[in-house]
């Protein structure tokens, strides 16, 4: 019974660390980028090249964190975690100049992102379940931490029309630092004793570079970078098109909303029907819904952008939990996702930046949005693939 209860506190631990932390460091700052938020003070490529700068700490901080969480487990990780983001938003709330808004994100919020989003949570949920009851696990986290968007899009607008964002900003930081005692109290995954093996095995178990686990990567690379950047600019693109920004994120609410059975159900389902190929599927609604932000100038087409999203995104993240968990030992499960998540920063990183720049250079949003749905094209066929190549022929379990 204790160790029910016990597994149970985890994960509403982890529900409110993700979902605040998700809130305010990712849908959050969707809005702070506008004209009537952080937009006014400053560019919106210096503002998209500080988070794509925060993304890249994040993935640097990944492979450390990963590993001392197989050792250590997360409850320390996460709880820092929280307090390191509180303290980086509430020095993003008094920069006054670009270089503060980039020492801000890059060497205090991007470190804070590696240990309070998915990363550490999966790892936990690892240590503590067994194979017939992650999928579950990972679907309730998701599915609880699929609030975030409804929840804190149209709150930080609200927030900034009322406060201002410097204010909005520390009213989210405090939220932060509200989770950390929370953390320290029940986040309690024990990681595995560590096997007895070979060096070159072990490597081989995480080897991200050859194999499926070469394809798959690459995949998620491309994937998660181009959706990175549709998520932090959709919001902006669609207000250019002369949408009221209280209109475009009810859409953006309401595609939260309709994340919600997908969070649960694809990654349970993902059981009977194989994980690569479910994320594919996921990756051409995808695509579909990024095509229509080419033009957007229709109020048709900003709606069913948004439901086409909202309908598939939130299986996403947790099905390449679900794929990773599936192809590599619990007891480095922490260093691989860690160094995956460390390539995939580099997409993650590169295109919302890059998305902030063409806007900037080309003064509009049509040929990212072209260039973005490619890319998510591409990236379901390489996780296709990847599904249908046969593992190494020494793998770790």
């Amino acid at each position: 019974m204790r160790d029910t209860e016990g597994r149970a506190a985890l994960i509403l631990a982890l529900c409110l660390v993700v979902t605040v932390a998700y809130g305010a460091l990712y849908y959050g700052f969707a809005v702070l980028i506008t004209d009537d938020a952080a937009g006014a003070d400053f560019s919106r490529a210096l503002l998209s090249t500080a988070y794509g700068g925060a993304v890249v700490a994040s993935g640097l901080a990944a492979v450390p964190v990963g590993r001392v969480a197989d050792r250590a487990g997360v409850r320390w990780i996460i709880t820092a975690g929280t307090l390191v983001a509180a303290a980086g938003l509430l020095g993003f709330s008094l920069a006054a100049s670009a270089w503060q808004v980039l020492a801000v994100w890059w060497l205090v919020l991007g470190p804070a992102i590696a240990m309070t989003f998915y990363e550490p949570a999966y790892v936990a949920i690892q240590h503590a379940f067994g194979p017939r009851s992650r999928a579950r696990a990972i679907g309730i986290l998701t599915l609880t931490a699929g609030f975030s968007g409804p929840i804190f899009t149209p709150a930080t607008a609200a927030l900034v029309d009322a406060l201002g964002w410097r204010d909005a900003t520390r009213l989210f930081a405090m939220l932060l630092g509200a989770c950390a005692p929370v953390a320290a109290l029940a986040v309690r995954a024990t990681p595995p004793p560590r096997p007895v093996r070979a060096p070159g095995a072990m490597r081989r178990a995480t080897h991200l570079a050859h194999g499926r686990l070469g394809w798959f990567t690459a995949g998620t690379v491309l994937a998660y970078g181009a959706l990175e950047a549709v998520v932090v600019h959709r919001v902006a693109r669609f207000e250019e098109d002369g949408f009221g920004l209280a209109t475009v994120t009810l859409w953006a609410a309401i595609a939260g909303l309709l994340t919600l059975p997908g969070r649960f159900v694809l990654p349970v389902l993902a059981r009977r029907v194989r994980g690569t190929d479910l994320l594919a599927a996921v990756l051409l609604v995808l695509c579909a819904s990024t095509a229509l932000m080419i033009g957007g100038d229709a109020y048709w087409q900003m709606v069913l952008s948004f439901v086409l999203f909202g309908l598939v995104f939130g299986a996403a993240l947790p099905l390449r939990a679900v794929v990773m968990g599936e192809w590599v030992a619990t007891a480095v499960f922490g260093l691989a996702m860690g160094a995956q998540a460390a390539i995939i920063a580099g997409g993650r990183a590169a295109f919302p930046a890059l998305a902030g720049v063409l806007h900037d250079g080309l003064d509009g949003y049509e040929a990212t949005m072209a260039l973005l749905s490619a890319l998510l094209l591409v990236s379901a066929v390489l996780v296709a693939a990847s599904g249908r190549r046969h593992a190494a022929p020494d793998p770790v379990h």
